[in-house]
């Protein structure tokens, strides 16, 4: 079962009173008052202009206002507005210039670890090439060592073969010698050697038999003197 809906009558407005659900209302009630003042304070205005009179700019918030006010207020504004145009072109030219500066020390920073970088492979390419010279040095070495060492044993060797050599021949030319000299003293004379040793006997001893009963020429002279 449905209630009936009771209709309400709108009310009477008050003396003073502005009624907001009808905009119909009565314009002698509004809000806003005759004056330039709207009905506030003179001691609200003093705290809003001494709240305006903290701006970098001479702004008035009441009072009346005169054509040179309004004239200086145009001025400023159009100062404002050069001023916003140039500081959105400096805005822009320092921002494009700050993010260059970030990329220029960033491209600053990567030389510089490029260059660090650097820096360390080649003292590691120097220390690798170091250790590879040392290693084949030594090796060289050794092998220079071990050639020296081997030539100076076959030379050695050598010394000692010929030596043997010499040796052996030195000891068969005096064996030869030897043998040589003996076999002369143990052979028997040649008849031509026979004969020829006996003239020679028979010579001296002819001459000795000679010469056995005289004197010497020294006895002759003795003799004689």
């Amino acid at each position: 079962m449905v209630k009936n809906q009771k209709t309400e009558t709108p009310k009477e407005p008050k003396d003073g009173e502005l009624v907001l659900s009808d905009l119909n209302g009565d314009v002698s009630k509004a809000l806003v008052f005759a004056d330039g003042h709207f009905g506030l304070d003179s001691a609200v205005w003093e705290n809003a202009q001494r709240i305006a009179d903290m701006l970098p700019v001479d702004i008035k918030v009441f009072g009346d206002l005169t054509e040179e006010d309004v004239a200086e207020a145009l001025d400023k504004a159009k100062g404002a507005e050069f001023q916003v145009k140039n500081w959105t072109e400096y805005s822009a030219a320092y921002s494009r210039y700050l993010k260059a500066l970030h990329k220029v020390r960033e491209k600053q920073a990567e030389v510089s670890e490029n260059v660090a970088e650097t820096r360390v492979q080649i003292a590691e390419i120097e220390k690798n090439l170091s250790t590879s010279l040392a290693n084949l040095e030594s090796k060289f070495r050794q092998i220079v060592g071990n050639s020296r060492a081997s030539v100076a044993g076959v030379q050695d060797d050598l010394k000692i073969s010929l030596g043997k050599i010499s040796s052996q021949y030195s000891e068969g030319k005096n064996n030869k010698l030897q043998k040589l000299n003996q076999e002369k003293t143990e052979k028997e004379p040649t008849p031509y050697e026979e004969q020829t040793s006996n003239l020679v006997t028979r010579f001296q001893e002819l001459r000795n038999a000679r010469y056995s009963g005289t004197p010497g020429i020294t006895q002759r002279i003795k003799q004689v003197g």
